[in-house]
């Protein structure tokens, strides 16, 4: 009998990247306009996402909060997290996101995610 090993979350890797909004919230702890930036959700697990959009943010050596408006399914969804990577990729610039999701919120979006399998939109790896 096989135990399952795993010790992070299980990515789900849409097989169409869903139009979100991001906003950045603060960049080393000062307050940044409150404009929303057109992004790709690219793939998603409950403890981060990765995203694409056209802004180069220097993720490195600035600790970058921001906010994701996105529906998955049906409902929208809001969540924040710290930009953790950051890498181009042909015209855009895709950022790794390490969620920071309130414990009433985990399950929700493990339905969600859920729901997007159901509905064969992703690829579990």
């Amino acid at each position: 009998m096989s135990i399952n090993q795993r010790k992070t979350p299980f990515r789900y890797f849409l097989k169409q990247p869903i139009t979100s909004e991001v906003y950045i919230i603060s960049i080393n702890g000062s307050p940044a306009p409150d404009k929303p930036i057109q992004a790709e959700l690219c793939d998603i697990s409950r403890s981060g996402c990765q995203l694409s959009f056209p802004l180069r943010l220097n993720v490195d050596s600035n600790e970058i909060r921001i906010g994701l408006a996105t529906t998955l399914t049906e409902e929208p969804l809001y969540m924040e997290g710290l930009l953790r990577w950051g890498a181009e990729k042909g015209n855009h610039w895709h950022y790794g996101v390490e969620f920071e999701v309130a414990e009433d919120q985990q399950e929700r979006l493990y339905k969600e995610m859920r729901m997007l399998a159901g509905q064969n939109r992703i690829i579990v790896k």
